[in-house]
Parts: C-alpha cells; structure tokens; sequence
C-alpha cells in the first residue's frame, strides 16, 4: 500500500512539474507577428515641400501656354488615358508664345493634386527642360523627341509623359506650368533621366531666377 501512494505522489509531481514547464515556457515565448500590412504601403508621393514658384506671380500676364488637346477647360476624349508601349505615352500637344525678354531657358511641368486642399503631394505627369527659348511648340506624341530632356513618367518607371486616366468618378483638375528661366538649370542633368522627379525638378527651377510663368489649367471630368 506504501509503494502504491508513493508511486501515486511521483506521478503527480511528475505531471505538475511538466505542466509549470510548459507554462514557463509558453511565457518566454515570442509574441506572434504583427500585422504590419500598413508599412507595406507606398510612401506618400513628394517631399511634403510647397513650391512657392507654382503660385508667385511674376507679372507676365501676355506670356501664355496653350493646347489644341484642351476645349472649354477640359481635356478631349481622345487626349485621355493613351495606349502604353514599353511604359511610354503619346505626350499632349503643347504651345507657348510672349516669352519674357531675357529667358534663356524653358521648362515644363504637368501636375494635380490627389487631395486638392493638399498641397504637399501631387503627381507628376510631364517633366521636361532644356527647351530652347526659339521653340515654340511640342507636337502631339514628340515630348521625347525634342533636343530638350525629359524627366520620369507618374509611375517613376519610364522616361515619359503620362496621360490622364482618372478611374474614379468626379472632376479631376491638372495643371501644366511653363516656367521661362534666366540660365539653364544647373542641378538638373544634360540628358534625360528616370531619376528626375517632380520635386528634383522643382528644386533645380527654383534655384535659377525665374523670368516667367504661365499655367495651363483644365479638367478630367469622369463618370
């Protein structure tokens, strides 16, 4: 009977010793994984910088940029979302006249605002300069192949112009901006570049002095 109990404590004891092991070692156990599906996210486009060039009026009220792809404030159906080849675009037609005296340099940009009431980011759609001041006009589909340089498309994968293409119902509004410069803008490179964006572009622009600009403003309307 002795030997029975004794046998019987030793098995209690053996059983409550493994069930504390377990129990300890579930404690030092790591935590499971977090879901950290919300840093997988893409960081928001642009520097968070508002360039003060985009909005300061410089007084050249003649200087003017215009486009045959453009009626009535809105863009043509025929101008919107252009077929891709190898990430490339058909550019939108461009033209410009009453450049100020002294420009010895031209650059465009094309942008709009996701969130219009916010003005640190935007999207790119257009980045050229080293536009020769004699030029007067860019051609339907020849935004890359003037004698000038073209930055990076809106998704940062070609040397590009991208189309507008809103998926989502409302009006959208884009902007381009033709800015007439004093000297060629140093900081960007002699050739045209991927690596170009919106804000190396806008920084490079604003490091020169700025004779002019002029703004063409139209809207997407979608369905």
């Amino acid at each position: 009977m002795k030997k029975i109990i004794l046998l019987c404590c030793i098995l209690i004891i053996t059983i409550l010793s493994i069930f504390v092991l377990k129990n300890h070692d579930a404690k030092k156990a790591p935590p499971p994984p977090r879901d950290n599906r919300e840093n997988l996210q893409p960081p928001p486009k642009g520097s968070g910088k508002i360039f003060s060039s985009l909005e300061t009026d410089y007084g050249n009220s003649e200087f003017e940029i215009t486009s045959l792809a453009v009626e009535n404030g809105e863009l043509l159906d025929a101008y919107k979302c252009e077929k891709k080849v190898n990430n490339k675009e058909k550019s939108i037609p461009l033209s410009w006249d009453n450049i100020p005296e002294g420009t010895k340099s031209l650059a465009i940009v094309m942008y709009h605002y996701p969130h219009p009431n916010d003005k640190t980011n935007r999207n790119s759609y257009l980045l050229l300069w080293g536009i020769d001041p004699t030029i007067k006009e860019i051609p339907y589909a020849k935004a890359d192949k003037g004698t000038w340089y073209m930055g990076q498309n809106k998704d940062a994968n070609a040397i590009s112009y991208t189309s507008p293409c809103s998926k989502g119902p409302g009006t959208h509004e884009y902007i381009i901006s033709i800015f007439a410069l004093a000297e060629y803008p140093e900081q960007l490179p002699k050739e045209s570049s991927v690596t170009v964006n919106f804000d190396l572009f806008m920084t490079a622009i604003e490091k020169v002095k700025i004779l002019g600009r002029a703004d063409l403003v139209f809207k997407v309307v979608t369905k």
